[in-house]
């Protein structure tokens, strides 16, 4: 018996052309997939880039605002420089990963532009994201008498209450009208005792948990807060008077006086009176240990000088005294014109006689005496110090436009937005 095999050739010729055909649509799959994956990776990686970016930049807005809230009166300290008046920075800081860009504009409610920057994964293509952040004055004075410590009142009558030097309804012609006043005189004390007395509080008065007060009934127009958080930072000197010339002085004997006559910085180390010319705008650092004289602002209402005056004693325990019979600060215009800051050094601040004082005062580390002779004493502004005794009649009238357009104590975020390469919204 013959048994006979057939080589069946062709079929085993269709199977490896169907496992070549396989394998190739395997490799093709694999490479399909492969891509897929790089691409995959590539577009994970490129989008945590472009999260980066936007982190970078949100860590310049950080910057930004730590900035303006370090030196709320001048921005250009530490070493951001200014440009054109109202422009700082830019500052640039390489972080790992990326690099930001941060610069400020503008001084009375600044804006703040940030972008961040990082290469792209596997090129060198540089992703960029901006952020706008504009902020919102949180104002240094922002009621009519606040103390780190304790306010003594010891007289009768109205204390506090409150008008507008910017509103014609709440003012006449800019000066203060007791027909025309509000109930914002408010009264604040961080961590001390507030003694009413025979007083009446126009307005609120702000406690801090530690805080305390004493009073009649019926003395407090407004509310009672208990749970008042704020502070008082101590005053630093603008970086502009690192250039300050020091001022003129005029005339001879007991009439001699400071005279100031053009925008700029200025020092004075005497105990002259002080007189700015009508319009100018300055700032002056008095390095007096005990100034005892009077600070005069030409120019009326229209066209008044207005003036910064920064007390910075050689030495702890220094002074300012404004004495006499006269209206002191800016007697024939607003306290928005004139500002009395007291570095931590000066610890004492006084006005006796029958003198009105109009302006701003800031000092957390100087007591504040009002000694009043007369009827009708009156610090026409605010008051920001360490403690209060007030005697005789003194009175205190909160000027509202000090909140909207005085200087700022900080400054907080109102708006964020992105932009787009041509400087739009997206």
């Amino acid at each position: 018996m013959k048994i006979f095999l057939r080589h069946r050739s062709g079929n085993q010729g269709s199977v490896l052309f169907v496992a070549l055909i396989i394998s190739i649509v395997i490799g093709l799959s694999m490479a399909g997939y492969l891509a897929v994956v790089a691409g995959q990776q590539r577009s994970v990686s490129r989008s945590q880039k472009w999260n980066a970016t936007l982190n970078l930049a949100e860590a310049g807005i950080e910057e930004g605002l730590a900035q303006i809230n370090a030196s709320p009166d001048d921005f250009s300290v530490n070493s951001w420089g200014v440009n054109n008046g109202t422009n700082f920075g830019p500052v640039v800081r390489t972080l790992l990963g990326g690099t930001y860009g941060v610069c400020i504009k503008g001084t009375n409610a600044p804006t703040i532009y940030a972008t961040g920057a990082v290469t792209a994964p596997l090129t060198s293509t540089v992703l960029t994201r901006t952020i706008r952040v504009t902020t919102q004055v949180l104002p240094r004075f922002n009621v009519a008498l606040g103390a780190v410590g304790n306010i003594n009142m010891n007289g009768n009558g109205m204390a506090t209450d409150s008008w507008n030097s910017h509103k014609t309804n709440m003012s006449n012609g800019g000066r203060y009208d007791s027909s025309k006043i509000s109930t914002n005189g408010d009264v604040a004390s961080q961590q001390g005792i507030v003694n009413i007395g025979n007083h009446t509080i126009n307005g609120n008065l702000y406690l801090g948990p530690t805080a305390s007060y004493t009073s009649g009934t019926n003395q407090i127009i407004g509310e009672l807060d208990k749970n008042y958080n704020v502070n008082f930072p101590d005053v630093k000197l603008p970086s502009g008077f690192s250039s300050a010339v020091a001022a003129s002085t005029v005339g001879t004997g007991s009439k001699t006086t400071n005279w100031i006559s053009a925008d700029g910085y200025y020092t004075i180390n005497n105990n002259y009176a002080i007189v700015l010319q009508p319009g100018v705008n300055a700032k002056i650092r008095v390095t007096t240990q005990d100034f005892d004289n009077s600070v005069t602002l030409q120019g009326g209402m229209t066209n008044s000088a207005t003036v910064a005056v920064y007390v910075d004693p050689g030495s702890t325990g220094g002074s300012f005294t404004i004495t006499g019979n006269d209206t002191g600060g800016a007697a024939a215009a607003t306290p928005l014109n004139f500002f009395i800051y007291g570095l931590p050094k000066m610890t004492s601040i006084t006005m006796s006689g029958t003198s009105e004082f109009i302006g701003a005062i800031y000092a957390p580390q100087a007591v504040l005496t009002l000694n009043g002779g007369g009827a009708s004493n009156n610090l026409m502004g605010a008051a920001i110090v360490k403690q209060v005794t007030m005697n005789g009649h003194y009175d205190f009238h909160y000027d509202e436009a000090l909140a909207d357009w005085g200087p700022a104590k900080s400054f907080t975020a109102n708006s964020w937005q992105e932009l787009n390469n041509n400087g739009g919204l997206f």
